[in-house]
């Protein structure tokens, strides 16, 4: 039991680590996060 409570561990530390990395870095890459309308394209889009 008490290898697969290390194991189960070591498993949950890692993804907790690839999560916030990639939670990080996504936004980042993509200049804010992905859904969000840009600065940009909201100043560009003009009714008249």
């Amino acid at each position: 039991m008490d290898f697969v409570q290390k194991l189960g561990t070591i498993i949950l530390g890692t993804l907790l680590l690839v999560f916030s990395v990639a939670f990080v870095s996504v936004p980042y890459t993509l200049g804010g996060h992905p859904g969000e309308a840009s600065a940009s394209a909201v100043a560009t889009y003009h009714l008249s």
